[in-house]
């Protein structure tokens, strides 16, 4: 059995996950605030593991930090 690289169509449908640095930059805030966005439940995550201290590996999927995003749009009224 061959190991090659996936299709190109099978990687556009995967969803993309990114790490808590990557959510950080994409929300403009810190790591922690992601660990605790990501601990009441304000942004669902995926854990590749387990710590001492928090999980390592922890994972957002792209859309969810993109609907959080739009979640937390203010629609203002023009008088």
């Amino acid at each position: 059995m061959s190991h090659d690289a996936p299709a190109a169509d099978n990687v556009a449908t995967s969803p993309q996950f990114l790490n808590a640095v990557e959510v950080a930059q994409r929300l403009r805030v810190s790591r922690s605030t992601v660990y605790n966005l990501i601990a009441s439940g304000r942004l669902a995550a995926h854990r590749n593991g387990v710590g001492k201290i928090r999980p390592r590996g922890v994972r957002v999927p792209a859309s969810v930090v993109e609907a959080y995003l739009n979640d937390s749009l203010i629609a203002t009224e023009v008088a």
